[in-house]
């Protein structure tokens, strides 16, 4: 018997490689993201040059301060939210593992793309400007979550359509 895939498991073959590519390149520009400029402060005019944070003290700096009270009780619990970004990328990472795991991984990258916006509120709010760093980090996190939508075009609908017509 020859190995001949029919088009829909090609395309849910192509679906899944896409999916792992995106991820595994998300994840290279992600970690990249840590070491390069994140934010500033605005310039204003004739004061020293802004402060600028790399991505790492972001990170830093917004989990240490999970712990602190006052932070909670003000504006910074934005901040918060985006440091938790990182370890809810991990979580994430870990329940690609199992395959049904989909539901708890949504639930994940749904609390992930929501912290990501409390991230702009925040910049907003504090002022401060976003710089590559912080672009690049967005970027690779959506990346990575982006195999939650790979593969759910027709070929998929297809899948599921024959799948459930074998029952």
């Amino acid at each position: 018997m020859s190995p001949i895939r029919s088009n829909n498991e090609r395309s849910a073959a192509s679906g899944s490689r896409t999916a792992q590519v995106t991820r595994i390149v998300g994840l290279c520009i992600y970690s990249v993201a840590f070491v390069l400029p994140a934010c500033r402060e605005p310039s204003t005019n004739g004061v020293h040059a802004p402060d600028t944070y790399k991505g790492w003290f972001c990170a830093w700096v917004t989990l240490i301060n999970t712990f602190s009270r006052e932070v909670w009780q003000s504006k910074d619990f934005l901040a918060i939210l985006s440091g938790w970004i990182n370890p809810l990328i991990l979580l994430y990472l870990v329940l690609l593992i199992g395959q049904n795991l989909v539901w708890p991984r949504r639930i994940v990258a749904t609390a992930i793309v929501a912290f990501m916006v409390a991230t702009w509120i925040y910049f907003a709010l504090m002022p401060l400007v976003p710089l590559v760093g912080h672009v690049l980090w967005i970027v690779g996190a959506l990346m990575i979550l982006a195999g939650e939508v790979i593969g759910r075009g027709p070929a998929a609908a297809s899948r599921n359509t024959s799948a459930s017509s074998l029952d």
